[in-house]
């Protein structure tokens, strides 16, 4: 049973004390008010609250007053007075007090005193503890679901892993988060990386190789890794993959499994700098309900973008084969009978009209059949290669290979920018061995965080309006469907020759809904 002291002044002092600590509800305030109030109220020079770790096997943090952490020593040396600080039942740490102003020793009343601030101290730290515990879960919940819908809305992949380890390191009062995906080869591979040093990004692409690795991810189970200054750590890598990352090499990491059903498809690793060992500890089980969470959101997006691909795959198919089947046939009886027309046309005029026909003809089959061969690459090709690809198939009709250049962001175009730019280049091209007559083109492509713009110049004959504007008008249609624009420029400067300017802004193609 809890007594206190006969003293009224000692009581009141008492009150004064419970008052101060159980009126704060930080943690971060509250156990450091703890430790100072207790000195005040037994008239204690120095003063330590060492907290337990959750399963009691030793001190996972001290909280101290008048005296640094390296000088815990003194706590034994001196007159002192402990007592167990109980939350629920529970051991939650052990309030040490020394060195008794006027070199005395503590007595009973001294010890009544610090048991009661230690009673009211235990319902402080368990009320601070649950609204602690609803803001880290609402914060948990916060970053899940910015993580998932990151993930699922279709946003850039890095961009996505950057946001997932972003908000992990801020959950988890993190100094560094990181996540290692499996990749083809069965190893793992850091994706992507944050942390309070700049030097954080420098470990994204490091293979982690040893065995070990492989080995905790297998288990499906976090593991929490703790080693001090001057101990041998039990896990070197993870050392090594710290000091790469700018934090010590001692201290707190956590090794979290990425798990979707018995598979899993990834490590997520957090790391603490210094002494935070409660906070590390508290963050072991939102660590990995977050990492399986993030891991059932990234095989999603993967199976949608697999269902994206096949939908884009089974249309183009669709395209090239109704390309072969209907339009080539078509075009290649009319251009038989046009031949046959040539053959009985008594005026040479008519003759050279149906000629040009027959000519204009045999090119747009070629095109056709490019774009054919263009519908059945597979989409992983870079871009700056398919166009270059592109303008060289045009080296025998143009005579010469065009000069290509592709600047920017290329991840940054989607599949039906990508498609439209393409059939851009391609037409104006086709235009420039039809018409121009030229000795040089040039392709240049520039894509910004806003924009694409498709460049087509050739030094030929310059344009002429002939009435028959179906290609400029793809063209423009092709523009206006994304909310931008086409220009034709004839002649170019002095030196004469056609240059076509189309642009675009990124992700504003008009809905079809």
């Amino acid at each position: 049973m809890l007594r206190l002291p006969g003293s009224t002044e000692a009581v009141a002092t008492l009150l004064d004390a419970v008052l101060a600590v159980g009126s704060e509800l930080d943690l971060d305030v509250l156990l450091p008010r703890l430790v100072r109030s207790a000195c005040y109220l037994v008239g204690a020079r120095y003063g330590s609250l060492g907290i337990l770790r959750q399963d009691a096997s030793g001190v996972v943090e001290s909280v101290t007053d008048g005296l640094n952490p390296d000088d815990l020593g003194l706590l034994g040396v001196n007159s002192s007075l402990e007592v167990p600080v109980m939350v629920r039942g529970q051991a939650f740490g052990m309030l040490s007090l020394a060195d008794k102003v006027g070199g005395l020793d503590f007595t009973e009343d001294d010890q009544a005193l610090v048991q009661a601030l230690a009673g009211a101290a235990g319902m402080a730290i368990d009320n601070a503890r649950m609204l602690q515990e609803t803001r880290r879960q609402q914060q948990w919940s916060e970053a899940i679901s910015e993580m998932s819908q990151a993930l699922l809305s279709g946003q850039d992949k890095r961009d996505a892993l950057g946001l997932l380890v972003s908000r992990a390191c801020s959950a988890a009062q993190a100094d560094l988060a990181a996540i290692a995906l499996v990749g083809e080869d069965g190893g793992l591979v850091i994706e992507a990386a944050t942390g309070v040093d700049p030097r954080a990004g420098a470990i994204v692409g490091t293979p982690l190789t040893e065995p070990h690795w492989l080995a905790v991810l297998e288990s499906g189970e976090p593991l929490l890794l703790v080693s001090n200054e001057g101990e041998t750590a039990a896990d070197p890598s993870a050392g090594l993959l710290r000091a790469a990352s700018g934090l010590e090499s001692h201290g707190q990491t956590a090794l979290v499994p990425m798990s979707v059903g018995l598979g899993h498809i990834g490590l997520l690793v957090v790391a603490w700098a210094g002494d935070e060992g409660r906070v590390a500890y508290d963050s072991a089980e939102p660590l990995k309900q977050y990492a399986d969470q993030a891991a059932v959101t990234l095989t999603a997006a993967s199976a949608q973008r697999d269902r994206a691909r096949m939908e884009v795959l089974e249309d183009r198919e669709r395209i090239a084969r109704d390309m072969h089947d209907v339009v080539i046939q078509r075009l290649f009886a009319t251009g038989l009978g046009l031949q046959s027309a040539a053959r009985v046309a008594g005026h040479p005029y008519v003759q050279n009209r149906l000629a040009e026909a027959v000519d204009e003809l045999d090119l747009a089959i070629k095109d056709i059949r490019r774009m054919i061969f263009a519908l059945h690459q597979p989409a992983t090709v870079p871009l700056d290669e398919e166009v270059r690809e592109l303008a060289l198939g045009f080296r025998a009709p143009l005579g010469f290979a065009p000069i290509v250049a592709v600047t920017g962001d290329l991840d940054a175009v989607d599949e039906e920018m990508r498609l439209d730019l393409l059939a851009v280049i391609r037409e104006a091209l086709s235009n420039v061995a039809r018409h121009a007559q030229a000795g040089r083109a040039l392709v240049d492509v520039v894509i910004d965080r806003s924009v694409v713009r498709v460049g087509v110049e050739d030094d030929g004959v310059g344009f002429t309006e002939t009435g028959r504007r179906s290609g400029l008008g793809n063209l423009q249609e092709r523009a206006a469907h994304h909310g931008g624009t086409m220009m034709l420029i004839s002649p170019v400067g002095v030196l004469g020759g056609t240059r076509l300017d189309w642009e675009a802004p990124l992700g504003a193609a008009e809905s079809d809904f």
